[in-house]
């Protein structure tokens, strides 16, 4: 009985070890089929077009030209996914003076994302008969071919410290309400040496204090819109705004153009100019309100 009981237990075992090492066996040539499939995958992408860079989706450039850009990543008909240095292309864009950082990415299987983050161009200064553009560092930017989506006001007047410090506050200043300033002339007085003017692209000249200018300009467009205006676009009583201590209106006396270029004498005497700057003050006073409010 004992030696049917290991004759059993016997043929049990050498059946469970053949099917264990069948098993095993299955396991492998799947491992090994999986793994080859792969490898034939793999070859297939290294060595046909799928590998090949297909297309490069470029973001965030506004100033820098698409060609620009091309030029600085270099990819070539014949560049591979595989073997394209995405290092290579950040630090060549990196270079351009008007590119502040930039991402190079691959996206499988044959395309690349640039996303570039561009320097500001704050302002403008004169240079001969050029004018050059400042960038948000306060650097000059070099070559420049006059095609910018946003190339400042002109600056005049400004030198070391007071240039650093209106590029510094322009910088600071919102991108929509920089766009509204045409020029800026540092124009100090005796009893006001940080005194600046400030023309608009909407024709409104303002005076205002280098130090408090950016904060105080970013109410400037809800200002200019509560002006009261004709059918030109013309402002009904012509004069200027003072952000130099708070916020007001004040009519020119002789109700002159406002134009830019203008460095008319301001009084306040008739009737007439009185009732327009109590008008026009009392919106500005209202925009303040709401602004002081919302802080």
């Amino acid at each position: 009985m004992a030696d049917k009981v290991k004759e059993f237990d016997s043929d049990y075992l050498k059946e469970k070890r053949a099917k264990r090492r069948k098993r095993q066996k299955q396991i492998q040539y799947s491992i090994f089929g999986v793994l080859l499939f792969i490898i034939i995958l793999i070859l297939i992408y290294m060595f046909t077009p799928l590998s090949k860079v297909n297309s490069v989706k470029i973001a965030g450039n506004d100033n820098v030209s698409k060609s620009t850009i091309d030029k600085a990543i270099n990819v070539k008909s014949s560049s591979r996914m595989y073997t394209y240095s995405t290092t290579k292309a950040k630090n060549n864009l990196e270079d351009n003076e008007l590119i502040k950082s930039a991402e190079v990415k691959k996206v499988f299987p044959n395309k690349l994302s640039v996303k570039v983050t561009e320097k500001q161009i704050v302002a403008m200064v004169q240079k001969k008969d050029n004018y050059v553009p400042i960038l948000e560092d306060g650097s000059e930017l070099k070559n420049y071919d006059g095609n910018a989506t946003d190339d400042g006001p002109i600056l005049e007047g400004f030198e070391k410290d007071k240039k650093e410090k209106i590029i510094h506050e322009l910088s600071s200043m919102p991108a929509h309400v920089r766009s509204m300033i045409a020029e800026i002339k540092y124009d100090p007085q005796e009893n006001a040496q940080s005194q600046i003017k400030l023309f608009t692209t909407d024709e409104i000249q303002i005076v205002g204090n280098l130090n408090t200018i950016t904060n105080k300009m970013k109410y400037y467009p809800q200002m200019s819109q509560s002006l009261e205006r004709d059918e030109s676009g013309n402002l009904k009583k012509s004069g200027y705004i003072d952000l130099s201590v708070g916020a007001s209106f004040i009519p020119y006396s002789d109700g002159g153009s406002t134009k830019s270029t203008s460095e008319q004498n301001v009084q306040k005497k008739t009737s007439e100019e009185n009732e327009a700057k109590d008008e026009l003050q009392r919106a500005i006073n209202r925009i303040a309100d709401k602004s002081n409010e919302n802080t």
